[in-house]
């Protein structure tokens, strides 16, 4: 009987979480993460975000291969999609 062997890679960096109060707020730090990295964090597909920014899936693949060619304005939509500052996002601007 041949076994299933499951592999399982961690693709995410190093997040460090650094919990205090400032002003009755939590503060949380964290590194920069991929666009791809924080997609697969938020279970979300490329397809939920083409439709969500209005484009074609193609379209939204290339804009994960290469971030920086993102407009402002995507940039901001994906991150608060996605839930994230957009400045975590690695978004080289």
């Amino acid at each position: 009987m041949q076994k299933n062997l499951l592999l399982v890679v961690d693709i995410l960096p190093k997040v460090e979480y650094i919990m205090g109060v400032e002003n009755e707020k939590e503060v949380i730090a964290m590194e920069k993460i991929t666009l791809k990295q924080a997609r697969l964090l938020r279970e979300k597909t490329q397809e939920n975000l083409a439709e969500y920014l209005g484009i074609h899936v193609q379209t939204y693949r290339k804009i994960e291969e290469n971030p920086n060619e993102a407009t402002i304005g995507q940039a901001k939509k994906i991150a608060k999609f996605l839930g994230f500052e957009y400045d975590i996002i690695f978004f080289d601007r």
